[in-house]
């Protein structure tokens, strides 16, 4: 494995046009990943799905989980159109000098009650070890109790850090970190630079005041799953939400920057 391991997830809103369904910002993707690799390195990339996979979920309400076998082609398609924004990814990648492999959520994690309970993982760190750019992005996987659920990008943030002990996590996103308000929409919002594990509800209840629904449920679903960042933490990893709209703002955080635009997460 890289002797410092990164998993950075990019947004969904970061590389896509969530109010344009099955857009991809072709141009803002392909300076990221140049970024990236000129910066990190090999690394694990996990990208959220964007308009590629919102859009479908929500039309075929994916997010009930099983309710009955004319559910399933539809189901399959939409996991047929997530997939090409993961070779959409996976190209701009490869074309930036990294060499990736696509793991798919839906073949290697199972869950229950929409929290990832079991998983196949032993080739991650085998292809880690060999210095390929592991690519992972959000999914629908098997249920024990409703048949299939959303695996949110988030969620394997979480569960990756946990068996991979990176020594950075960072969630890129189309804002410079948490705000005291919707930054999109109010030109007087703050930007936290530090949240800490212990006060991170107060956070939650922030963003459901301060951001649109779609931005909301983004936040919060980081948030979510941070709060069970602690072992993350103790490890030794450091913890941030950056924008990645611009470029040099990755270079300046890896670089140590202590002026760079984003919230870190601290104990």
């Amino acid at each position: 494995m890289p002797e410092r391991l990164t998993i950075i997830k990019l947004g969904g809103s970061l590389i896509t046009d969530k109010s344009k369904p099955y857009t991809l910002r072709e141009e803002q993707l392909k300076l990221i990943t140049q970024e990236i690799a000129e910066v990190i390195g090999p690394c694990i990339i996990v990208h959220g799905v964007g308009s590629f996979g919102h859009v479908p979920v929500i039309e075929r309400k994916l997010y009930e989980g099983y309710k009955g076998p004319e559910q399933l082609p539809g189901l399959s398609q939409t996991m047929v159109e997530v997939f090409e924004l993961r070779m959409a990814v996976s190209k701009a990648v490869a074309e930036a000098g990294l060499a990736p492999v696509v793991f798919l959520p839906s073949n290697i994690f199972f869950m229950t009650e929409g929290e990832i309970t079991g998983h196949f993982s032993g080739g991650l760190r085998q292809y880690l070890d060999l210095g390929m750019t592991l690519l992972v992005g959000g999914d629908m996987c098997a249920d024990s109790q409703r048949g299939f659920s959303v695996c949110s990008g988030d969620k394997v943030v979480q569960l990756l850090s946990r068996l991979l002990g990176p020594r950075d996590v960072i969630f890129a996103t189309d804002v410079a970190g948490i705000y005291t308000a919707d930054p999109k929409l109010d030109p007087k919002a703050e930007l936290i630079p530090h949240i800490s594990l212990a006060k991170i509800d107060e956070y939650e209840k922030l963003a459901d005041e301060a951001a649109t629904p779609d931005i909301t449920k983004g936040m919060r679903g980081k948030l979510e799953e941070i709060k069970r960042f602690e072992s993350i933490l103790k490890s030794g990893a450091e913890v941030a939400i950056l924008g990645m709209t611009e470029s040099g703002i990755l270079r300046r955080y890896m670089n140590g920057d202590p002026d760079v635009p984003c919230t870190r997460i601290t104990l």
